[in-house]
Order: C-alpha cells, then structure tokens, then sequence
C-alpha cells in the first residue's frame, strides 16, 4: 500500500471513552492515518477538542450535518477507511449494528462500510454476558467481524470481572495484524517461530556461561511478524523484555531446552501439505551458546575451588540448533539464521568480507537466508537499540540485501521481513 492504511475511529458512549485519545495517539504511532466518529453519549466522556487534536482531523458526530451531507458525507466516511475500529464498543452499539440499525451517524457508518471493522467491547460484567449481548456478538462475527477484549478486572460501575476495555497497545496489535491481513501482506495467515536471547550454561547452581545478547533483536522480528499478520511463536532465552502482543511465548534457559522447545513445536505441526498446517518460518535470532558442562556441580563452588573446578570441568559442544532443525524441517520450512561477525580494523572491504562470513555460515548451517552483522563497533550487534548488516537469501541465485546505515531494530525487523518475504515466497519486491 503507497499510502498509510485508513483506520475509522468509532468512539461509543461509555466511560472507557476516556481511553480514546490513547487509542488515536497508539495508532498514529504505529504509522495510521486516523479519523474519529462519536456517538453522542460519547460526548460525555470524552471531548471532540481532545480526539481532533490527537488525530489531525475534525471529528464528526452529527449524521445530519449540513456541512458534510451535502457530499453524502457519512458514506463517504464508511468508504474512507481500511479498518473501522470500535472502541470502546458498548452493549447498545453492539445491538444496534447487530440488528442492522442506523439511527445515528456511528451506527449508519457501521451498515454503510465495507471494511472489515475490528470490536474493542467495554461494559459492566453482568451487561457482557447477558444473553442478548452474547446473542448480538454472535451475529456480528457470522458477519466476518473481529473482536479484541474484553479484559477482566475492576470496573468503573465497582463490579469486579470481564467486561473492561482492553488495553490500547493490544488494541493496536489487533488492528494491525487485520489491516496485514486485508491487504495481502506475504505474511499474513503464515506460522512463524522466533527464537530470542541468550542461552546459559550452568557451571553449579548459581554460576553460568552466557554471551551479551538481550533479546531485542527477536523480539523486535517477533512483534513485527505478528503485525503482518502471522501466527507468532517466541522461543525466549532469559531476558527482561515483555512479550510483544499476539506472540506466544516459551521460556528457556539452556541451549538444550531452546531446541527441545523448538522441536516440540515444529513437531506439533504437519506437513501435510493438503492442511497447511506446517511452520512456515523459523527465525533462529537467539545467541545460542557454544559450549556446556556436561555435568555441572550440584552444590555451589567455593570462590578458593572455582577456578580450579572449571579446569576440572567436562567440557562439551552445545547443540547446534539452527541447523539440526534445519536439517529436519526444510525445505517445507523456511530458515534464517543470524550470524554476528568481528572484522578488524585491517580489513580494506569490511562489507565483502561480512558477506564472505555469512554465506560460508549459511552453508555450514543449511538454511535459506542469514543476517550477518558486525560487532564489535558502536550502534551495532549486541546490546545497542541500532543494527546493521546484509541480509543473504539463497534461492535461484544468492541474494544479498544491505540493509543501509544503522536503523533502530524494531524498523530494521519490518524491512527484514519485507525483503524475506520478497525472498522467498516469490512477493515482488
């Protein structure tokens, strides 16, 4: 798409209104071009002077308004958007667009568009799971509509259950993987697996071997497939980061349980061709260990024998997870593999010699495509919110994409997935 995807804002009239502006705010942030409708009882939330301020553009209310009816003007604002999105959604809009009402301007655009349109409900618990409500949901989604929410907790009436408004990141999420879906992105509908991290080995109960990897990197490629509209599976090392929205997520520590993980899951899956049920993607991004001790020590070492215990140590090499599930699942399933690269300071072609590195890696391991990078220098690798490298993919021919100066690595995630796409599955670059 040339152009920002189109997302309708339509705000009902309950207290979660409040919320709205945060709602504009998270989807401008995430590069929307936005416009907000409100039902009058929404007027006594939430101000129009708050949500034009935040979205850039008038808000309308009034379905006949003088001003903008004269071009039709609340059919052309259902054909305006990409994605109409409800929030908060009541239980009196959710009957009135299930019964095909449109007496105000909110409800006429809801008959009127042909966008799918995305329910972010928000009511008192017992309003929720009335009957009728559950009856009204039902009826929307035999009409393709999507929901995100509710969330159980304390609400605004005292009641404590299901029934509050989302958050709006998730929100977000939600929009974002049913925009991804509605205009064809190659990812869309695929599986991905995602691994991200460090991993440790265990020297005694409290002392490990690990490496400076913080995750960011994966988890960054993880949110941003799940924004594409893929179904997202994160095989985690121990790191501090929150798992991105509409991700699945497994812990692991040990370079042994991020491959029995990853096994499990890909085992989980078929590759009878017929249900399309195969992982389509794996991303190996996790900084997997070279190294373990074969039996490490069940009590703790004394600072005096600590030295001496792990000379003492038996020594052996990690599994190599990449490539064994590489070895096992392609060619059904698609690999990429991360390589970080030391160049010195003598090399007189930094980016030829990178891609010598990454294309002997790609081979060793036998996967489809490898981001190899350098570390070692400021704004790159390891610990820094900036990367940069090549992207190789082998098919026909090898393919080699650099992807420019450093960038932060939540944009460097987006167009790596871009060119993978391109890549691999044959979408036009």
């Amino acid at each position: 798409m040339s152009r920002p995807a189109r997302v309708l804002l339509v705000v009902a009239g309950g207290i979660a209104a409040y919320k709205a502006p945060f709602v504009v705010r998270a989807l401008k942030g995430a590069g929307l071009d936005v416009r907000v409708v409100t039902t009058p009882a929404a007027q006594a939330f939430v101000t129009e002077l708050s949500l034009s301020s935040v979205s850039g553009y008038p808000v309308r209310s009034q379905l006949l308004d003088a001003s903008a009816e004269g071009q039709i003007g609340h059919i052309e604002l259902a054909d305006w958007p990409d994605l109409v999105l409800v929030a908060p959604a009541t239980a009196d809009l959710i009957a009135r667009a299930a019964h095909g009402r449109a007496n105000d301007l909110a409800s006429c655009v809801l008959l009127a568009t042909r966008a799918p349109v995305l329910w972010a409900p928000a009511m008192n618990t017992n309003m929720w799971e009335h009957p009728a409500t559950q009856q009204n949901l039902a009826t929307l989604r035999t009409r393709g509509a999507a929901f995100v929410g509710p969330d159980a907790g304390e609400l605004a009436c005292g009641w404590v259950g299901k029934g509050r408004m989302i958050d709006p990141p998730i929100i977000v999420a939600a929009a974002q993987r049913i925009l991804a879906q509605a205009t064809n992105h190659p990812l869309a509908g695929k599986r991905v697996l995602v691994s991200a991290g460090p991993t440790r080995t265990y020297l005694d109960p409290v002392r490990f071997l690990s490496n400076a990897s913080t995750g960011v990197m994966g988890f960054a490629l993880a949110e941003a497939a799940a924004r594409a509209g893929a179904e997202v599976t994160l095989v985690a090392g121990p790191v501090a980061l929150a798992t991105p929205h509409g991700v699945s997520r497994v812990d692991v520590e040990t370079a042994a349980e991020m491959l029995t993980a990853m096994q499990t899951h890909l085992g989980q899956q078929t590759t009878d061709l017929a249900t399309d049920l195969a992982t389509d993607l794996v991303a190996m991004v996790a900084a997997v260990g070279d190294l373990e001790v074969a039996n490490p020590s069940q009590a703790k070492h004394t600072k005096a024998e600590l030295v001496e215990a792990m000379g003492r140590a038996s020594w052996q090499r990690a599994p190599d997870v990449v490539a064994t599930l590489a070895s096992e699942h392609r060619p059904r399933t698609k690999f990429l593999a991360f390589a970080a690269q030391t160049v010195g300071p003598e090399c007189e072609d930094v980016d030829a010699e990178l891609i010598a590195l990454g294309t002997a890696k790609m081979q060793r391991k036998g996967v489809d495509a490898l981001f190899v990078n350098r570390v070692g220098v400021p704004g790159l690798g390891f610990a820094s919110h900036t990367n940069a490298g090549h992207l190789l993919i082998a098919r026909e021919s090898m393919q080699v994409h650099p992807s420019g100066e450093p960038r932060p690595k939540p944009e460097l995630a987006t167009w790596m997935l871009d060119k993978l796409s391109a890549g691999l599955w044959g979408a036009d670059a």
